[in-house]
């Protein structure tokens, strides 16, 4: 006799599903938020460090890092001391001759005159690029994309001798032509520009305006995100930049703040009071810069995220 197999159906406990799926989506963002505490820590703490090692003396800085403690971080005795002695305000200070504050007003000029020159230059090279046909175009954009290829140490040296040939060594020039000129400022433009439907150009050129006028009237406003977002990553660029002021300036005058806080190390002893205070006041303009433009930052790096 044939035994007939019997089928359990079964049946979900109601609820079972939902909380399973619950359970799940709360382990991950526990994973979630877990990971993104420790990537929080790795890159908070020197930069922590750095700001209360900037408030402490000079001989307690290595004192407290082994073990770590809360000595490691907080001082025992806090002291504006570095700070006075970078800003050329001490005793100590004045004896060597420090003035982080000249070096943060020649590094700001420097940086603001290769953004404003960069800007009004490469826009009209994007513009070029970006809206306008000719033969060789692809080959004439990889071109200047690949210059980028180049190492700066491999025309450090030429361009140096060219600098001294026209005798502007020891002066804000030498710090500004050389970079008017990007070809980064320029390819991350072209994309910026590219977002922005060509019928706006039609209808302008339709209303009898030239391509100056399409420039100023209709892509500048409509890529002011874009120009933004390129413009703080350039002035972040020129900012940190440390071997070519360090060969191109001599005098103290004309000192920039990387190079500033390279010269508290000497053959005998390294100041890292002093280098810790100047990289904190180095920090702060970049930041509050950021901070400031961080809305049009954003929104520029959404519009290149978008793109396609």
């Amino acid at each position: 006799m044939l035994k007939r197999a019997v089928l359990v159906e079964r049946v979900p406990v109601p609820g079972a599903t939902s909380f399973t799926r619950w359970l799940q989506s709360a382990m991950q963002q526990t994973w979630f938020y877990a990971l993104g505490a420790v990537v929080l820590v790795i890159y908070v703490t020197p930069f922590l460090w750095m700001i209360l090692g900037s408030l402490r003396r000079e001989v307690e800085i290595f004192q407290y890092t082994y073990p770590l403690t809360v000595r490691t971080f907080v001082p025992v005795e806090w002291s504006l001391k570095n700070f006075l002695d970078v800003l050329g305000i001490s005793p100590e200070g004045k004896s060597f001759g420090l003035n982080f504050g000249r070096a943060l007003l020649n590094t700001t000029l420097v940086s603001a005159g290769v953004v404003a020159s960069s800007l009004v230059f490469n826009t009209m090279g994007a513009y070029f690029f970006a809206r306008l046909d000719f033969p060789r175009k692809g080959f004439l954009f990889l071109f200047v994309i690949a210059t980028m290829l180049i190492p700066f140490e491999a025309v450090m040296v030429p361009l140096y001798i060219v600098v001294r040939s026209l005798h502007l060594q020891d002066s804000y020039w030498a710090l500004i032509l050389p970079w008017y000129a990007s070809p980064f400022v320029i390819f991350a433009l072209v994309q910026f520009f590219g977002e922005i439907p060509k019928e706006l150009d039609e209808a302008a050129i339709i209303d009898g305006a030239s391509h100056f006028g399409v420039l100023r009237h209709v892509i500048v406003p409509n890529a002011v995100p874009g120009l933004v977002t390129t413009a703080l990553l350039e002035f972040q660029f020129i900012w940190n930049l440390f071997y070519w002021p360090l060969i191109a300036v001599g005098s103290k005058d004309l000192q920039t703040i990387q190079v500033a806080i390279a010269q508290q190390t000497t053959q005998t002893q390294v100041y890292w009071g002093r280098i810790f205070a100047g990289s904190v006041l180095a920090s702060v303009p970049v930041i509050v810069l950021f901070l400031l433009m961080q809305r049009y930052y954003v929104k520029g790096v959404v519009m290149s995220g978008l793109k396609g």
